[in-house]
C-alpha cells in the first residue's frame, strides 16, 4: 500500500473518530447523527455533482450509490441508538471489528482481490485487538446489553455498504457517491422512521453550528476513504481504517471518563500493530 493511501486513511480515521466522539458526548446522539448524515450529504453534493458531470456517466454506479444510501439508513439509525445506550469505547470497536472480519473475506471471495500473507496476518491481528478491546461485552447479547447487539448490527451494515461503495467508486466519482448515500441515509430515518420533524427543526435552530461542524467533518472523512477504495484494495483499506478504534477509545477514556481496563490497553496495542502489518 502506498504512503499516500496510508496518510489519507490515517487522517480520515482521526476525523471520523472525532465526529463520533462529538456526537457521543452530546445530549442528542441519535438526532445529531441523522442530521449529520443529511448535512454532510448536502455539503458534498455540489462538489460531487460537478465531478459527476465532468467525468463518465454510469447508471449502474448511480444505482449502487442509492443502494449504499439505503444501507446507510440502517447504519445511521442503529449507530445513533447504540450511542444512546452504550459507551463509545465499546460500541465503536465492536461495530468496526465486525467489518474487519467480514470485508476482507467478501473482498477476496466476491470481488476477487488479491492481498499478501503479511496483510492477511495484519488483518487477523487487528481483529484480535478489537475482540480484546471490546472485552466481555462482545459475548453478552442480553436485553440489558442490547447496545452490544446494535453495535454488531452496525458492523454488518458497514460491511455491506463498504463493498457496495468499493464497486460504486470504480464507476462514478467518490464524492458523488458519498453525497447520495449520506443524504439518503439520514433523510429517510428523519422523515419516514422517526417523523419528529418539528423536533429536528428545533434542534437545527438551537445547534446549527454544532451540526454544521460535525457534518463538515463527515463530508471530509469518508470521501477520503472512498478515494482510497478507488486507488487501492478494499480488503486492505477497510481493516486499516480500524485505527479509528484507537482514536475513539482514547477519546472515550480520557475525555468522556469511560472505564479503562487492561483489555482496552492491550486491544489498542494489537490494533496499532496490525495496522502496521497491513500498511507495510
Amino acid at each position: 500500500m502506498s504512503a499516500t493511501i496510508i496518510i489519507i486513511v490515517i487522517i480520515s480515521t482521526f476525523i471520523h473518530a472525532l465526529w463520533n466522539f462529538s456526537i457521543k458526548k452530546s445530549e442528542y446522539p441519535f438526532e445529531f447523527l441523522q442530521l449529520l448524515a443529511v448535512g454532510s450529504g448536502l455539503i458534498a453534493f455540489p462538489f460531487g455533482l460537478y465531478f459527476f458531470l465532468s467525468e463518465k456517466f454510469s447508471f449502474y454506479g448511480i444505482l449502487l450509490a442509492i443502494s449504499s444510501g439505503l444501507i446507510h439508513v440502517f447504519y445511521f439509525y442503529a449507530l445513533g441508538k447504540a450511542y444512546e445506550k452504550g459507551e463509545l469505547s465499546t460500541v465503536y470497536p465492536i461495530a468496526r471489528g465486525t467489518a474487519v472480519a467480514l470485508v476482507p473475506i467478501i473482498g477476496i471471495l466476491v470481488i476477487g482481490e488479491d492481498i499478501g500473507f503479511t496483510s492477511i496476518f495484519g488483518i487477523l491481528i487487528v481483529f484480535i485487538g478489537i475482540i480484546i478491546l471490546a472485552g466481555k461485552s462482545l459475548f453478552v447479547l442480553t436485553y440489558q446489553k442490547n447496545d452490544t447487539f446494535l453495535a454488531f448490527f452496525v458492523g454488518l451494515t458497514i460491511t455491506f455498504y463498504t463493498i457496495i461503495d468499493k464497486l460504486a467508486v470504480s464507476l462514478i466519482n467518490p464524492i458523488f457517491v458519498f453525497s447520495i448515500s449520506s443524504f439518503i441515509g439520514g433523510c429517510i430515518p428523519i422523515i419516514i422512521i422517526d417523523r419528529r420533524i418539528n423536533h429536528f427543526k428545533h434542534l437545527i435552530k438551537l445547534h446549527y453550528k454544532f451540526i454544521f461542524s460535525i457534518s463538515l467533518m463527515s463530508s471530509l472523512a469518508y470521501p477520503m476513504i472512498l478515494y482510497a477504495y478507488k486507488l487501492s484494495s478494499v480488503s486492505l483499506v477497510a481493516p486499516l481504517r480500524e485505527i479509528a478504534t484507537v482514536h475513539a477509545s482514547i477519546l472515550g477514556i480520557i475525555i468522556l471518563k469511560e472505564s479503562i481496563s487492561k483489555n482496552k490497553i492491550i486491544g489498542i496495542i494489537f490494533i496499532v500493530l496490525g495496522a502496521f502489518f497491513i500498511a507495510f
